[in-house]
Protein backbone atom coordinates (compact mmCIF):
# COMPACT_ATOMS: atom_id res chain seq x y z
CA UNK A 1 0.00 0.00 0.00
CA UNK A 2 1.79 2.75 -1.28
CA UNK A 3 -0.65 5.39 -0.46
CA UNK A 4 -0.78 7.43 3.35
CA UNK A 5 -3.86 6.49 5.08
CA UNK A 6 -5.84 9.67 5.84
CA UNK A 7 -7.62 12.10 3.25
CA UNK A 8 -5.91 15.35 4.18
CA UNK A 9 -8.49 18.11 2.88
CA UNK A 10 -8.76 21.52 3.52
CA UNK A 11 -11.69 22.88 5.31
CA UNK A 12 -15.29 22.99 3.41
CA UNK A 13 -16.31 26.48 3.67
CA UNK A 14 -19.82 27.50 2.77
CA UNK A 15 -20.91 31.17 1.66
CA UNK A 16 -23.61 33.19 1.02
CA UNK A 17 -23.49 34.98 -2.59
CA UNK A 18 -25.52 37.89 -2.75
CA UNK A 19 -26.11 39.82 -6.03
CA UNK A 20 -25.54 43.80 -5.48
CA UNK A 21 -25.52 45.35 -8.93
CA UNK A 22 -24.06 44.64 -12.79
CA UNK A 23 -21.79 46.50 -15.08
CA UNK A 24 -24.02 46.92 -18.93
CA UNK A 25 -21.66 47.68 -21.86
CA UNK A 26 -23.06 48.31 -25.58
CA UNK A 27 -21.08 46.71 -27.86
CA UNK A 28 -20.33 46.80 -31.97
CA UNK A 29 -19.91 43.30 -32.90
CA UNK A 30 -19.35 43.92 -36.46
CA UNK A 31 -15.08 43.37 -36.41
CA UNK A 32 -13.21 40.82 -35.37
CA UNK A 33 -12.46 42.15 -32.44
CA UNK A 34 -15.69 43.83 -30.70
CA UNK A 35 -15.72 47.18 -29.14
CA UNK A 36 -17.78 49.00 -27.41
CA UNK A 37 -19.77 51.46 -28.84
CA UNK A 38 -18.83 55.06 -29.05
CA UNK A 39 -20.39 56.24 -32.20
CA UNK A 40 -23.16 54.72 -34.72
CA UNK A 41 -23.36 51.25 -34.61
CA UNK A 42 -25.17 48.91 -37.36
CA UNK A 43 -28.48 47.48 -35.56
CA UNK A 44 -27.55 44.03 -36.95
CA UNK A 45 -24.11 44.24 -35.30
CA UNK A 46 -24.94 45.38 -31.44
CA UNK A 47 -24.70 44.12 -28.69
CA UNK A 48 -24.92 44.26 -24.73
CA UNK A 49 -22.63 42.35 -22.16
CA UNK A 50 -24.27 42.33 -18.54
CA UNK A 51 -21.49 41.71 -16.15
CA UNK A 52 -22.93 40.56 -12.74
CA UNK A 53 -21.73 41.50 -9.56
CA UNK A 54 -21.99 39.83 -6.00
CA UNK A 55 -20.62 39.73 -2.32
CA UNK A 56 -19.72 36.59 -0.89
CA UNK A 57 -19.99 36.14 2.93
CA UNK A 58 -18.80 33.68 4.57
CA UNK A 59 -21.19 31.70 6.41
CA UNK A 60 -19.87 28.32 8.07
CA UNK A 61 -16.29 26.58 8.43
CA UNK A 62 -16.36 22.69 8.81
CA UNK A 63 -12.68 20.49 8.91
CA UNK A 64 -13.03 16.80 8.22
CA UNK A 65 -11.78 14.60 10.58
CA UNK A 66 -11.84 11.05 8.96
CA UNK A 67 -9.05 8.37 10.32
CA UNK A 68 -8.72 5.15 8.42
CA UNK A 69 -6.29 3.20 10.08
CA UNK A 70 -8.61 1.66 12.06
CA UNK A 71 -8.68 -2.34 12.79
CA UNK A 72 -5.42 -2.54 12.78
CA UNK A 73 -3.90 -1.78 9.27
CA UNK A 74 -3.24 0.12 6.82
CA UNK A 75 -5.51 0.66 3.53
CA UNK A 76 -4.79 2.84 0.18
CA UNK A 77 -7.98 4.98 -0.36
CA UNK A 78 -8.55 7.41 -3.20
CA UNK A 79 -9.14 10.99 -1.58
CA UNK A 80 -11.96 13.09 -3.14
CA UNK A 81 -12.24 16.20 -1.27
CA UNK A 82 -15.36 17.59 -1.27
CA UNK A 83 -15.53 21.51 -2.50
CA UNK A 84 -16.23 24.72 -0.72
CA UNK A 85 -20.71 25.33 -1.08
CA UNK A 86 -22.18 28.64 -2.18
CA UNK A 87 -25.92 29.51 -1.37
CA UNK A 88 -27.22 32.39 -3.46
CA UNK A 89 -29.12 34.29 -1.70
CA UNK A 90 -32.15 36.28 -3.46
CA UNK A 91 -31.08 34.71 -6.99
CA UNK A 92 -31.54 35.84 -10.44
CA UNK A 93 -35.28 34.98 -11.58
CA UNK A 94 -35.50 37.06 -15.19
CA UNK A 95 -33.95 39.72 -17.22
CA UNK A 96 -35.66 42.19 -18.83
CA UNK A 97 -34.77 44.93 -21.77
CA UNK A 98 -36.14 48.32 -22.55
CA UNK A 99 -35.69 50.14 -25.01
CA UNK A 100 -36.60 54.23 -25.41
CA UNK A 101 -36.95 56.23 -28.14
CA UNK A 102 -34.93 59.53 -27.52
CA UNK A 103 -37.14 61.61 -29.72
CA UNK A 104 -40.22 60.23 -28.56
CA UNK A 105 -39.25 59.11 -25.41
CA UNK A 106 -41.49 56.10 -25.81
CA UNK A 107 -40.30 52.68 -24.14
CA UNK A 108 -41.05 49.19 -25.02
CA UNK A 109 -39.97 45.98 -23.95
CA UNK A 110 -37.45 44.13 -26.04
CA UNK A 111 -36.02 41.75 -24.40
CA UNK A 112 -37.45 38.85 -27.49
CA UNK A 113 -34.98 40.78 -29.52
CA UNK A 114 -31.69 39.46 -28.05
CA UNK A 115 -30.39 36.10 -27.32
CA UNK A 116 -27.67 34.73 -25.83
CA UNK A 117 -25.57 31.57 -25.87
CA UNK A 118 -25.82 28.55 -23.45
CA UNK A 119 -23.15 26.43 -22.24
CA UNK A 120 -22.13 24.80 -26.12
CA UNK A 121 -22.50 28.13 -27.63
CA UNK A 122 -25.71 27.44 -29.16
CA UNK A 123 -28.01 30.62 -29.27
CA UNK A 124 -30.86 30.43 -27.07
CA UNK A 125 -33.53 33.19 -25.86
CA UNK A 126 -32.96 35.19 -22.70
CA UNK A 127 -36.29 33.58 -21.04
CA UNK A 128 -34.99 30.05 -22.07
CA UNK A 129 -31.55 30.72 -20.72
CA UNK A 130 -32.85 31.59 -17.53
CA UNK A 131 -35.02 28.35 -17.39
CA UNK A 132 -31.91 26.22 -18.18
CA UNK A 133 -28.59 27.91 -16.75
CA UNK A 134 -27.65 28.99 -13.44
CA UNK A 135 -24.54 30.55 -12.21
CA UNK A 136 -23.79 32.70 -14.99
CA UNK A 137 -21.88 36.09 -14.36
CA UNK A 138 -20.98 37.56 -17.89
CA UNK A 139 -23.94 37.54 -20.39
CA UNK A 140 -23.44 38.33 -23.69
CA UNK A 141 -26.53 40.01 -25.37
CA UNK A 142 -26.85 39.78 -28.97
CA UNK A 143 -29.67 41.74 -30.83
CA UNK A 144 -30.94 39.71 -33.59
CA UNK A 145 -34.27 41.52 -34.26
CA UNK A 146 -34.06 45.08 -34.86
CA UNK A 147 -37.01 46.49 -37.05
CA UNK A 148 -38.53 47.86 -34.05
CA UNK A 149 -35.18 49.71 -32.67
CA UNK A 150 -35.82 53.76 -32.78
CA UNK A 151 -32.52 54.75 -34.70
CA UNK A 152 -31.29 56.83 -31.56
CA UNK A 153 -32.23 54.88 -28.33
CA UNK A 154 -31.03 54.39 -24.89
CA UNK A 155 -31.26 50.60 -23.98
CA UNK A 156 -31.90 49.67 -20.00
CA UNK A 157 -31.39 46.18 -18.91
CA UNK A 158 -33.12 45.16 -15.44
CA UNK A 159 -32.41 42.35 -13.52
CA UNK A 160 -35.23 40.69 -11.69
CA UNK A 161 -34.47 38.79 -8.44
CA UNK A 162 -36.81 36.18 -6.74
CA UNK A 163 -37.50 38.76 -3.92
CA UNK A 164 -39.08 41.06 -6.05
CA UNK A 165 -36.30 43.51 -6.17
CA UNK A 166 -34.40 44.92 -9.46
CA UNK A 167 -31.05 45.88 -10.63
CA UNK A 168 -31.62 48.48 -12.69
CA UNK A 169 -28.77 50.14 -15.58
CA UNK A 170 -28.91 52.37 -18.78
CA UNK A 171 -26.82 52.56 -21.75
CA UNK A 172 -25.49 55.76 -23.38
CA UNK A 173 -27.84 56.65 -26.10
CA UNK A 174 -26.95 54.75 -29.13
CA UNK A 175 -26.93 56.07 -32.66
CA UNK A 176 -27.83 53.41 -34.90
CA UNK A 177 -26.87 54.11 -39.22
Amino acid sequence: MSCDERCYCPPIKTFEKTFKGFELKAWDTSSFQSEEVTNTVNKNSFGLTVSIQFDFNQISYHQSKFDFSSFGFVSAYACICPLDKYIEVDTIEAIKILVTDTKTQETSDVTANFTTYDHNREPISISGFFEKMVNQTDLQLDMTAYNDIPDTSIFEVILVLVSGNELIKQTQEINFE
